[in-house]
């Protein structure tokens, strides 16, 4: 119970960062980015070169990770998806046009990737050292590198809310979310709205990047899964919603840990039909309209 407790609280922490980015980037723009992964993976590949060729720790490596990949999201938003919000003329096909240009937007990534760094996955280790937890007579070893990253994934989504609850910008994001027409009218930047969502997301995702190069090797195609893990928690949660974006994140990191410590291979099966039965029975979701 106890493995299972901070292994599925560890994991729900990342979960929720990667998909609250996600959530971000399409509750203000409604483009459905299905490249959002191969951001992550950019983050992963940033942290690893930094750490490997500079000894640049981890933790420290955020901020440039972070703003490599938010001038690289600036770009693409500003060259691909600002073009498509301005030719769709309803949500719905905005939403279609964004999951095929985004969809193109993956291959071209992972192949750039597997272009500059090859298909060998590069990893490092940093803070292997075993934490020990004893729980009725019964020793569970964590490493400590894995405390670390949940802590600051938890650190990383806590400042976002705060941002979007408290400042003038996070107020101009809710308003373009709830009402974009009237978020014209009383004089917000709609095209910079959309390109500051889009940007903050890829960081979200560039930063989960940056804590799994801590324990997992990077590699081209590593960000695939975990944007089908983020949209199945954006399902739950609710479309558009931050908190539940969150609140997706653990349950489903507690619903995955729980299957690998079962069946490994069974993992993602469990998460597929996990989204069929979100989808059967609660489509709009904890919190979603």
């Amino acid at each position: 119970m106890i493995d299972v407790i901070i292994g599925g609280a560890i994991l729900g922490a990342i979960f929720s960062l990667i998909a609250a980015g996600l959530n971000l980037q399409y509750g203000v723009t409604r483009v459905l980015n299905i490249a959002h992964g191969e951001f992550l993976m950019l983050g992963a590949y940033v942290t690893y070169l930094c750490f490997t060729f500079y000894a640049i720790n981890p933790l420290l490596s955020l901020p440039i990770s972070g703003v490599i990949i938010f001038l690289i999201g600036i770009l693409i938003q500003f060259l691909v998806f600002r073009r498509l919000v301005h030719l769709s003329k309803t949500a719905e096909e905005l939403e279609f046009r964004s999951l095929l240009a985004s969809f193109g937007l993956l291959f071209i990534l992972q192949n750039v990737a597997l272009l500059l760094f090859g298909a060998t996955p590069l990893g490092y280790s940093w803070l292997i050292q075993p934490i020990v937890i004893v729980w009725m007579g019964v020793e569970y070893f964590f490493q400590l590198n894995m405390v670390v990253i949940a802590i600051a994934a938890v650190i990383i989504i806590t400042g976002v809310y705060l941002f979007l609850r408290f400042t003038k910008f996070g107020l101009a994001l809710r308003a373009t979310s709830e009402e974009p027409t009237g978020a014209r009218l009383v004089g917000i930047n709609i095209n910079r709205m959309h390109a500051l969502s889009f940007g903050i997301g890829v960081v979200l995702a560039a930063w989960a990047g940056s804590l799994l190069s801590i324990l997992y090797r990077a590699h081209p195609s590593m960000g695939a899964s975990y944007t089908f893990i983020a949209l199945v928690i954006i399902i739950l949660g609710g479309m558009g919603s931050f908190l539940g974006s969150v609140l997706g994140g653990f349950t489903i990191g507690y619903v995955y840990y729980f299957t690998l410590t079962a069946d490994a291979l069974l993992a993602m099966a469990v998460v597929y039909v996990f989204l069929i039965i979100i989808l059967l029975i609660r489509p709009k979701g904890f919190f979603g309209r």
